[in-house]
């Protein structure tokens, strides 16, 4: 036996040496080679804008992510291309939040030369990328993750996180999604975005046709995500779950008129929203119950929100020092980069994370901005190759989830801050600093890289028939209990007593059924006849008398 186990370990640490040894001949004709000159030319834009020291000390872990990533990927067959995609992103990212790094430290004059100013952003990315290669290798190895099992298990995390969220979390903006750890910061939204992703693979990816069971389960669990995020006040999560929730239905739901009911019932609620947030705000104004009780204040307060971004999108004048700042300053950016970029800064707020587009577009120009939105294009198109060609079901809806979330949540932020539609506060995918959200990011590139490998194990043969909700042992004794007390008490059985009476009554005049009719029509006609010759004998004295 020991033999066995030493002549197993013996092959595959002889097939790991071949697959490195083969990744690093196939290294010379890759694009890799190119990806490390792209950033190293990179270090020329960042140092003519003064911030050559800091990108510097980052391009080390960057070269080092690029080349572990590039190895990993090959050894494992991954696709190449979605990594080659998302260095690219992560090299622009780093560029932009150097620069940004150092004009922080020209405005405060304080912390320069205090120790290394890219040490958190130098952490950060050594933690999303362990998170990266963890997930990966998770992925490959736990194929329990796609049984029935595991799914009760994330779907109660997922809650609990989010009813947490409620309780502890703390507020910033208005919105509650940070939770405090020590003087560390999480953001607990991500992580349900995540599970979010597995436990609708488990529910709808297993199964070739899903039973209405995982799919009531899987339209229950998304209103109860969906309406935790709305008393968090993080709607952009939540569109952002509300469009993954539709892709979902479309694609792994086979009967094509849910998705239609679906699209049909939630343009109902909206208008029902909207209607109903009108009468309580007359109702609010008016000083009345209904309006200014707790519930209706609750619901005020995020329906104020959404309508305020709403109209200070269209009119973002109107308030130029409070709601619609940010988008002004967005919007005085991208004029003044131009087509090139430009030397002249703007103040504009939190352009580390969400409005990091118009600050790239001011400091590289239009035409690097575009150029970047093409990569996450680029990018969302070799992940729905990948989407068609996966064989397996769970792999596919995996995939799938990650790379729309990615690409949904690029085209809501980037059309948010250059005034497309309304701003929402969420980050831009590799470029936009933020531990929780980098970490998450990396974490779904690296889970996507692993599914576009030979994946040896299949979702589909983890417990296909089972169900969410199951009986188990208490329930049915139980169940089987009541149903011998059933069968022991002498009661009538109504339901045969009134089955027997409708066939009789469809049977013919000599049966039991029609004799009863018969007797009740005699019965019915003799009282009837009765009544009248009585009247008729009580009249005739009447005239006698008289």
């Amino acid at each position: 036996m020991s033999r066995m186990k030493k002549k197993s370990t013996a092959i595959s640490l002889e097939r790991f040496r071949w697959e490195l040894m083969r990744a690093f001949y196939s290294f010379k004709n890759s694009p890799v080679f190119a990806l490390l000159l792209f950033q190293i030319a990179v270090f020329v834009v960042v140092h003519a804008k003064g911030a050559g020291a800091i990108y510097r000390d980052m391009i080390v872990i960057l070269c080092l992510i690029t080349l572990i990533s590039w190895f990993f990927t090959s050894v494992i067959h991954g696709n190449q291309k979605i990594l080659i995609y998302s260095l690219i992103l992560l090299t622009v990212g780093t560029m932009l939040q150097c620069i940004l790094i150092e004009e922080e430290l020209l405005s405060n004059a304080d912390a320069t030369g205090t120790g290394n100013p890219a040490a958190e952003l130098q952490i950060q990315y050594l933690v999303a990328f362990l998170a990266a290669m963890a997930g990966a290798v998770f992925y490959l190895k736990c194929k329990e993750i796609s049984c029935m099992w595991a799914c009760r298990i994330l779907t109660v995390l997922s809650l609990g996180i989010s009813v947490m969220t409620l309780l502890l979390a703390k507020s910033v903006g208005n919105v509650r999604n940070w939770i405090m750890i020590g003087s560390t910061s999480l953001q607990t939204t991500e992580i349900v975005k995540v599970l979010y992703v597995f436990i609708c693979a488990a529910l709808l990816g297993t199964t070739e046709n899903p039973s209405r069971q995982r799919i009531r389960v899987f339209y229950g669990f998304t209103v109860m995500e969906l309406l935790f995020l709305a008393i968090q006040s993080e709607f952009g999560t939540l569109l952002l779950i509300l469009m993954l929730f539709l892709t979902f239905a479309f694609l792994f739901i086979p009967d094509l008129r849910v998705f239609i009911k679906t699209v049909v019932v939630m343009a109902i609620l909206a208008a029902c929203i909207v209607l109903v947030g009108m009468q309580l705000t007359k109702l609010a104004e008016a000083d009345s119950v209904l309006g200014t009780n707790a519930l209706s204040q609750l619901f005020l307060s995020n329906y104020e929100k959404i309508a305020n971004r709403v109209i200070y999108w269209l009119h973002p004048e109107n308030d130029a020092l409070g709601l619609g700042y940010q988008l002004l300053k967005a919007k005085e950016s991208i004029v003044l980069g131009g087509w090139f970029g430009t030397s002249s800064l703007t103040d504009l707020p939190v352009k580390t994370s969400d409005l990091v587009y118009p600050a790239l577009i001011q400091r590289c120009g239009m035409v690097f901005a575009v150029l970047v939105f093409v990569v996450f294009i680029f990018m969302w198109l070799e992940g729905v190759r990948l989407f068609v060609r996966k064989q397996d079901r769970y792999h596919k809806m995996v995939g799938a989830g990650f790379v729309f979330m990615i690409f949904d949540q690029t085209l809501i932020i980037i059309c948010g801050s250059t005034g497309l539609c309304p701003l929402t506060g969420i980050t831009l995918p590799f470029i936009s600093s933020g531990g929780s959200s980098l970490l998450v990011t990396f974490f779904m590139t690296g889970v996507t890289i692993a599914i576009s490998s030979n994946v040896k194990w299949k979702g589909t043969e983890n417990n296909e028939e089972d169900e969410f909700f199951k009986e188990n042992a208490v329930t049915a004794k139980c169940y089987a209990y009541l149903c011998h007390l059933n069968n022991h008490i002498p009661h009538p059985d109504f339901r045969a007593a009134a089955g027997s009476i409708r066939r009789g009554g469809r049977t013919e005049t000599g049966s039991e059924g029609g004799r009863v009719r018969e007797g009740i029509r005699k019965r019915k006609h003799f009282r009837q006849k009765g009544k009248h010759s009585g009247f008729v004998r009580r009249t005739e004295g009447r005239e006698n008398l008289q």
